[in-house]
């Protein structure tokens, strides 16, 4: 085997290392902060760069993931944000080659104007559900070429599927927490039914024994006063017998004024007996109609 043949062979095992070491810990990473540290730690050793940058478009919504050093950062972009060449790539779907480098590209922890002979590369890749740009900044120091390009697809594709499963997940988390809103808010309306249920069970106990009470006391009433009464209507049953034994001028004397009385004592016992029932159904009534009696 030639120098050149070994030199390459090397090289080639040296790339496939690190890309499964970088591979490896991007697949054990569960947040972005340590996708961050993983390809700040493995990437360099891939391919070349200074600056690389993701940015991932789905529905209109943009995510930015950067590295710069040992300097990261990530988040949610909005249109505006994206620079003209990004804008650019996203509508044509070309690949870019440039020495017109976005000042903003590194978020000023960058200094272009140190670089040697910089260029941006820049590549639109279209998934099944969004779309990526991988953009990087290379100089004469840390070469990036044509030959690399693959090895940034495997890394571009690494991140894409572990940024999908990070958002799928944040998704799950989040219908997660929906439902378990709606669980417990269906878990309170089936307390409240309960106790109102039980309320209304314990309203209608205590409005049938308020009413069975009440029967028992009107019962007893009329019992009594039919006791009360049977004396003074006897005496009057009485009286009208004697009407046949009597002359008219005797039961004028006699008998009426006795008549008499009976029937006031017989009318006031009655009286009594309407007034007792009369209060007593006057008062279940209010308590039957005052929904808050049966609930105190």
């Amino acid at each position: 085997m030639s120098p050149i043949q070994n030199n390459a062979s090397q090289l080639y095992r040296i790339t496939y290392e690190a890309y499964s070491k970088f591979a490896n810990g991007i697949n054990r990473c569960s947040n972005f902060q340590e996708i961050g540290k993983v390809a700040e730690k493995h990437l360099k050793y891939i391919f070349n760069f200074h600056v690389i940058k993701l940015i991932i478009e789905k529905d209109n919504k943009f995510m930015e993931y950067s590295l710069c050093g040992n300097n990261i950062w990530f988040g949610q972009k909005s249109l505006a944000d994206l620079n003209n060449e990004e804008l650019n790539l996203f509508k044509t779907g070309i690949p870019i080659r440039t020495a017109h480098i976005p000042e903003n590209i590194a978020q000023g922890k960058l200094d272009i104007s140190k670089l040697k002979n910089p260029y941006l590369w820049s590549w639109l890749f279209n998934k099944d559900d969004h779309k990526m740009i991988v953009s990087l900044v290379a100089d004469e120091e840390r070469v990036f070429n044509s030959r690399d390009i693959e090895i940034l697809k495997l890394a571009a594709d690494c991140f894409d599927a572990k940024f999908k499963e990070l958002n799928l997940k944040r998704e799950i988390a989040k219908k997660n927490r929906i439902l378990q809103g709606a669980l417990t808010t269906i878990q309170n309306k089936n307390e409240e039914i309960y106790k109102i249920n039980r309320n209304q069970k314990e309203t209608i106990k205590k409005r049938t024994e308020e009413i069975v009470k009440k029967n028992e006391k009107l019962l007893k009433i009329s019992v009594l006063n039919a006791h009360n009464i049977k004396e003074p209507l006897s005496r009057i049953q009485g009286i009208i017998e004697l009407f046949d034994l009597m002359d008219d001028e005797s039961c004028r004397q006699e008998l009426l004024p006795r008549l008499k009385s009976s029937v006031n004592e017989m009318d006031e016992i009655v009286r009594e007996v309407i007034d007792m029932a009369s209060r007593e159904l006057i008062e279940l009534k209010v308590k039957i109609d005052d929904p808050n009696h049966f609930s105190r």
